[in-house]
């Protein structure tokens, strides 16, 4: 069976063109990622920027053709935070529509499991405790789990777009902006830090464009090969959080290639860091999996 699973997600729209069995993932045909910032503006005017909703469709527009071209069985979208929190929701869903690609808002208490399974894909290693971290660019996914037993699942307003549209003003970014900005993302945490410290947590698995950015500036560019399955230490995410914020938006799009995620990655990998201080832990492994396997996982089982 062939399938075709796509992440709305507040930053990235990403499709996996994938084929299975319900047993899981035989052969990726295509993973493609673009950034549409679809969040734009939304935490300030509680809905969707006319822009945004452009970028969407012809992001989506794009997929659709890559899609047509491998004849796949079936086709789901997922959208999460910033759909949620759109008054005008409906506009993206009609996109959808009109090009033959459904889209359904991820159920709360589906997130966590279709999130877990999809950053675990692969992984045998079923006794360690692993705590995925999937910084989004409105929200942020905690779920803990061991082997395919999920713990505890959260998730947090705290996102790349979201904090830096709440807090940052300009780029470099200035002490009390940084300030102001961290003491929000650990007083977030602490909400949930006593349930996630309810069992030792062996390790850190990172998600999602954040953590795949920065493993692709300490490889020399993005090879999945390289970046899935990176171990990132927290001295190094420290270098690369105090970097961000003190160079320009210009600056990190010329030295590091990030395109559209510049004015994002200090807010987004500020999150990642505080995760990994308040846990105590050394650093994160990351993976270059994610929400988009967990639905293709869905459609392949089901």
């Amino acid at each position: 069976m062939k399938v075709a699973a796509l992440d709305l997600g507040t930053n990235t729209f990403l499709c996996l063109i994938a084929e299975g069995t319900k047993d899981g993932i035989v052969k990726v045909h295509k993973d493609l990622a673009t950034t549409v910032r679809l969040g734009q503006g939304v935490d300030k005017t509680g809905e969707f920027h006319p822009d945004a909703l452009q970028r969407a469709k012809a992001c989506l527009t794009e997929f659709k053709k890559e899609i047509d071209l491998h004849n796949v069985d079936r086709i789901l979208a997922m959208a999460t935070s910033a759909a949620r929190d759109a008054k005008n929701g409906k506009e993206l869903f009609k996109i959808g529509e009109d090009l033959g690609i459904p889209i359904e808002i991820i159920p709360g208490e589906d997130e966590a499991r279709i999130t877990y399974q999809g950053a675990t894909a692969g992984m045998n290693d079923t006794q360690k405790t692993s705590l995925i971290v999937d910084v989004g660019g409105g929200s942020t996914e905690l779920i803990s789990g061991r082997g395919s037993k999920i713990l505890f699942g959260e998730s947090l307003n705290i996102g790349g777009v979201r904090l830096t549209e709440k807090f940052i003003t300009s780029q470099p970014v200035s002490a009390t902006e940084q300030k102001a900005l961290e003491e929000y993302i650990q007083t977030q945490i602490k909400t949930v830090l006593p349930e996630l410290q309810k069992e030792k947590i062996d390790q850190i698995i990172a998600v999602a464009g954040t953590p795949t950015s920065l493993v692709a500036i300490e490889v020399g560019g993005y090879d999945e090969k390289k970046v899935d399955g990176f171990f990132l230490g927290k001295d190094r995410l420290a270098y690369w959080v105090r970097e961000f914020g003190a160079t320009t938006v210009e600056e990190k799009k010329e030295k590091y290639q990030l395109g559209g995620r510049a004015d994002i990655i200090f807010a987004g990998a500020s999150i990642l860091l505080a995760v990994i201080e308040a846990l105590k832990l050394p650093g994160m492994i990351v993976s270059t999996k994610g929400v988009r396997y967990g639905v293709a996982l869905e459609m392949l089982k089901n």
